[in-house]
């Protein structure tokens, strides 16, 4: 199949067809599917899409297809070809249970002139939170379809794209770059690790490469709502969090919200106990301002984590100062009363593993359980495997990022994952780095900077041989700006100058 992918006969008449620079756009983009067939292909339009002053967006050559590379499998897909290409590809990951076929998520690369990729993960998906695609029936997992979001349909879409590219162009890419975060990043792994020839730098943000990603959502679902009382209210999340910053925002040297390195933040929740029994529940409920046992215990377990008796890790601790997202996440909302967690990482036992849409979580155990994250199809969609010599071998870059506040992924699995790799293939430590965004949740949002130009610094690092020594990142609607450094090193204050100012700030081992 990939032998048969990667090989598209284009007689030369089609090729100067096709060509931009000898045929109109339109006409162009009408002639696509005059391409001789890509086996196991079939495109399903062409249109020519005219430029977007307003947006920013050249006239461009969107092509759809479908892709079936065996049995059971139906790769959605869409490649959109600028009209003034920069002779570069970039694939576009996806998010939850789905890919990302959307103008939204392209437009960033096509105004830079890149051919972009992207698919849709192997299903046709209502959102990022619908995994029933990953089962026929109860008990009757789809195996194809979980091998393509697993890594084949990323894998196969990009063969295509570059084929259909290369015909299109009349030349081969120069470059090939991936970018994604959550299962966009994970994504990015599934490839260095399992296909290393098909991108030259890949951009993977908050990875949820790990099974830890759902048994961390298991377990703080469990934390918060599978007994009585340990619930919080609404009102104690920015309790919590202001008090996590009275004792340890100054830790950097500079009073604004964000702890530069939580790690170093050991506040305990039992400062906010409660001094008198608190109210009984069923009357007026218990205090906003003060935690019960029940409550601190609660908070005490996110933040340590859970291990097992093997003393691995089940559920990686929270990093102390991101608390803005808990309500949503774990405390719960009528929209969704046990949190994001039990709709976005928790089905993935559920669905994935147990293939039963009549899965308790609150009776997963994870002495018990933690194997089978790992196990059958569930190792399918992991990308764990720290052995990226190939990818090393032939010169590709991996830039690693994550928000150090992150609620989903922990930030400590990417740089555990850093770690392994450099363990295990010596040579990747020039050919890898990890930024952590202070302050920032997932791929983006809190008190953090969250907004920086990481295909830039990947342009860079293949195109001229520099590295990235640092990104500056920088807030919607506000003045901060603050250097992301390549880890272990932090943003440290200088001492003088303006706070909101990435000047201010140099990079600094902790």
């Amino acid at each position: 199949m990939e032998v048969r992918l990667r090989t598209l006969i284009v007689s030369s008449a089609a090729a100067a067809l096709l060509a931009p620079g000898i045929a109109s756009a339109q006409d162009a983009c009408a002639s696509v599917s005059a391409l001789a067939k890509i086996a196991n292909t079939t495109i399903v339009s062409a249109k020519a899409v005219p430029a977007n002053a307003q947006e920013k967006l050249p006239a461009f050559c969107e092509v759809q297809m479908t892709i079936r590379p065996v049995t059971g499998s139906q790769i959605g897909a869409i490649y959109r070809l600028p009209a003034n290409w920069n002779g570069k590809v970039l694939g576009i990951g996806g998010g939850g249970f789905s890919g990302n076929l959307t103008l939204n998520a392209a437009a960033n690369g096509l105004s830079r002139g890149y051919a972009v990729i992207q698919n849709d993960m192997g299903h046709a998906s209502t959102g990022a939170l619908d995994p029933a695609f990953t089962i026929k029936a109860p008990g009757q997992p789809n195996v194809e379809g979980i091998i393509d979001f697993g890594h084949r349909a990323t894998h196969v879409a990009t063969l295509v794209g570059k084929s259909l590219v290369s015909s299109y162009y009349g030349r081969a890419p120069q470059h090939a770059y991936w970018q994604g975060c959550s299962t966009g990043g994970r994504q990015g792994l599934a490839e260095i690790q399992r296909y290393p020839d098909d991108y030259d730098g890949v951009i993977a943000g908050a990875p949820v490469y790990t099974p830890l990603v759902y048994s961390n959502a298991i377990l703080r679902v469990q934390a918060f709502h599978k007994n009585p009382g340990s619930n919080l209210l609404h009102a104690h999340v920015p309790l919590i969090q202001k008090s996590v910053l009275a004792a340890c925002d100054m830790k950097d040297g500079v009073a604004d919200g964000i702890l530069t390195d939580p790690r170093a933040c050991t506040w305990d929740p039992g400062e906010l106990a409660c001094k008198a029994p608190s109210t009984p529940l069923g009357a007026s409920g218990p205090p906003e301002s003060c935690l019960t046992p029940a409550q601190v215990e609660t908070v005490r377990r996110v933040y340590s984590g859970v291990k097992t008796k093997d003393g691995k890790y089940a559920a990686m601790p929270l990093m102390r100062g991101g608390e803005t997202d808990w309500v949503a996440r774990m405390v719960g909302t009528p929209q969704q009363p046990r949190g994001l967690n039990a709709s976005l990482g928790a089905p993935f036992m559920t669905y994935v593993v147990k293939s039963d849409p009549s899965y308790d979580i609150m009776s997963f155990d994870p002495e018990r359980d933690m194997a089978a994250l790992s196990s059958g199809l569930a190792a399918e969609v992991h990308q764990q495997s720290p052995d990226i010599s190939k990818f090393v071998a032939r010169g590709g870059k991996l830039l690693l990022w994550h928000g150090f506040n992150d609620p989903g992924p922990s930030p400590l699995s990417t740089i555990a994952y850093m770690d392994a790799v450099k363990a295990k293939v010596p040579a990747a430590k020039d050919s890898m780095r990890l930024f952590l965004a202070p302050g920032v949740l997932h791929c983006g949002g809190g008190a953090g900077p969250d907004r920086f130009d990481s295909l830039t610094a990947m342009e860079q690092w293949i195109e001229k041989g520099i590295p990235p020594a640092s990104m500056i990142a920088t807030k919607a609607n506000a003045p901060i700006s603050r250097p992301l450094c390549p880890y272990p090193q932090l943003a440290k204050y200088k001492g003088t100058g303006d706070t909101n100012d990435a000047a201010s700030f140099a990079c600094s081992a902790p």
